[in-house]
């Protein structure tokens, strides 16, 4: 439902940096939660589970239009196919890394990592940012 709704949420949030925060932010509680969840009741990790949704929803959403605001016309599919080039680096290097830490502290590690990257964008975010007037900019076009 999340990428149904997708247009809606992103005008919502106002910009796509906005929602690929939350999107991190989903992903963090998410792989810390799964780091808690003892071993005798691998069933709990079902609650944490809608969390990847609203992770994939929002990054994948906010990414593409992230990337089709900063390339030129009639070249969105190039930056398509860059989105799609860094995240299966993104997932190599992910691979790369559980192949030595394994369990709990894989999770932490990955959960580690995003909330730096989270940070660094938005503190880059903050200090590159205008502030803007234009309400137009992501609003539905329905």
């Amino acid at each position: 439902p999340i990428f149904h709704y997708a247009p809606n949420i992103l005008a919502w949030m106002g910009s796509p940096k906005t929602m690929f925060q939350w999107g991190c932010v989903a992903y963090v509680v998410r792989v810390l939660g799964y780091s808690i969840v003892p071993e005798r009741h691998a069933y709990w990790v079902l609650l944490f589970e809608p969390l990847h949704g609203v992770t994939i929803g929002f990054v994948s959403t906010a990414s593409v239009s992230f990337v089709n605001d900063l390339m030129p016309r009639g070249y969105e599919s190039s930056g398509q196919g860059f989105i799609s080039t860094v995240s299966g680096f993104g997932q190599f290097v992910g691979l790369l890394i559980g192949g030595f830490i394994e369990g709990r502290t894989l999770y932490r590690v990955m959960a580690v990592i995003v909330s730096v990257g989270s940070a660094v964008l938005a503190v880059g975010s903050y200090a590159t940012t205008k502030p803007s007037t234009d309400k137009r900019l992501y609003q539905v076009i329905s």
